[in-house]
């Protein structure tokens, strides 16, 4: 399950990286920097809460024999 939790949070951030830059070419017609600017500061601390699981989980996988 450590790794499962991983996968889907690096998926989740890719997907709003990639939602922040369709917003901010217009492509969603309505609040679309508003919505750019959400997506791309949640994908940021999220990648932030990303790089600590990923480091405390790596510790663990290196200590195993």
């Amino acid at each position: 399950m450590k790794f499962a939790k991983l996968t889907i949070m690096l998926n989740v951030i890719l997907l709003l990286a990639a939602l922040s830059v369709i917003a901010l070419f217009g492509v969603i017609p309505y609040y679309s920097m508003a919505i750019a600017v959400v997506c791309a500061v949640s994908a940021v601390l999220l990648s932030v809460i990303f790089k600590r699981h990923y480091d405390r989980d790596k510790s663990w996988l290196m200590s195993q024999d």
